[in-house]
C-alpha cells in the first residue's frame, strides 16, 4: 500500500467511479493509502482497483480513476477507498455511487455522491452532496452547506448553514452561530439553539406547524443574535433551546477504521 511522510496536515482529494470512500484521521507522520475491490471475486472489481492512480505532490494527495467522465458510461467495478492521514487535513470525495465517510477531525470537507450516505465526524467546514442518502454529520465548527435527498442528522454547527432536503427530515441537535436557513420538502425540520443566543426566527410551514419552544429571553443582553430561516412544504417546524430534552439528536456514533 503507498505511504507518504505527511508531517503535517495536507490536502487529499479521492475521486472514483463506483464504490465507497473512507477518510480516517489521528494523530500520525504518514498517509497510507489503500484500495480494494468492492467484490474480489468480480473481474470488473479488481480491473477497477488496478486501474486507480496515486499521486502525492507538495502536501497533496490525489486518488483518482483515469478519464472518469468518459469511463462511467461503460460497465465499470466498484471499489473501496480507505485514506489514513494527519488529523486537521482537508478532504475531498467524489463518486457516483457510494458511501463516503470521514473519521476523525479534519478541516475543509467536500463530500458529493449520487446514490449513498455521507457521514463526517468533525470539520472546520462542510459542503456535502447527495442525490439519494443519509447525512449524519457530529459538528461543524465553520459553516455547513448540505444537499440531500434523505435525512440529515449534524449534532452541532458553530457557523452559519444552508441545510436542504427534499426528501427527508432536518435535525440539527445545537446551532451556535449564523446565519442559518433550513428548508424540507416533504420532511419535518427541528433544531436546538446554543445557550445565550438570541433568534430573528422566519419559519413557515404549508401543511404542518411552527412550535417555538424558546424560553423567553433572559434579564439582560443575550451574547449575540442570530437569523434563522427555516421552511417545510409537508412537515412541522421545532425551534428550542439546545439539551431542553426534545429529542436531541444522538451524537454520531464513532466509526471504524
Amino acid at each position: 500500500m503507498p505511504t507518504f511522510d505527511t508531517p503535517a496536515p495536507i490536502s487529499a482529494r479521492v475521486d472514483i467511479v463506483l464504490g465507497d470512500i473512507r477518510f480516517v484521521t489521528g494523530d500520525r507522520a504518514d498517509t497510507v493509502v489503500e484500495v480494494e475491490p468492492i467484490d474480489p471475486t468480480r473481474r470488473l472489481d479488481l480491473e477497477a482497483a488496478a486501474q486507480v492512480e496515486i499521486t502525492f505532490t507538495d502536501g497533496r494527495l490525489q486518488v483518482t480513476h483515469p478519464k472518469v467522465r468518459a469511463m462511467f458510461t461503460k460497465r465499470y467495478g466498484s471499489v473501496k477507498v480507505l485514506v489514513r492521514l494527519p488529523a486537521g487535513s482537508d478532504v475531498r470525495g467524489d463518486t457516483a455511487q457510494g458511501e463516503c465517510v470521514v473519521q476523525g477531525v479534519v478541516g475543509s470537507c467536500r463530500l458529493k455522491t449520487a446514490i449513498g450516505g455521507l457521514r463526517v465526524g468533525q470539520a472546520t467546514e462542510v459542503r456535502l452532496r447527495t442525490s439519494g442518502g443519509k447525512v449524519v454529520v457530529d459538528h461543524v465548527t465553520g459553516r455547513a452547506d448540505v444537499d440531500a435527498n434523505g435525512d440529515i442528522r449534524i449534532r452541532r454547527i458553530d457557523g452559519g448553514a444552508a441545510v436542504r432536503s427534499i426528501g427527508g427530515d432536518i435535525r440539527v441537535g445545537e446551532l451556535g452561530g449564523g446565519p442559518a436557513d433550513l428548508y424540507a420538502a416533504i420532511g419535518k425540520v427541528e433544531v436546538g439553539v446554543a445557550q445565550g443566543i438570541a433568534v430573528r426566527l422566519d419559519a413557515r410551514t404549508s401543511t404542518g406547524q411552527v412550535r417555538d419552544l424558546l424560553e423567553p429571553s433572559a434579564p439582560g443582553h443575550p451574547d449575540r443574535a442570530v437569523a434563522l430561516r427555516a421552511r417545510c412544504h409537508g412537515g412541522d417546524i421545532v425551534v428550542r433551546r439546545a439539551g431542553a430534552g426534545h429529542d436531541t439528536p444522538h451524537r454520531a456514533a464513532p466509526l471504524a477504521g
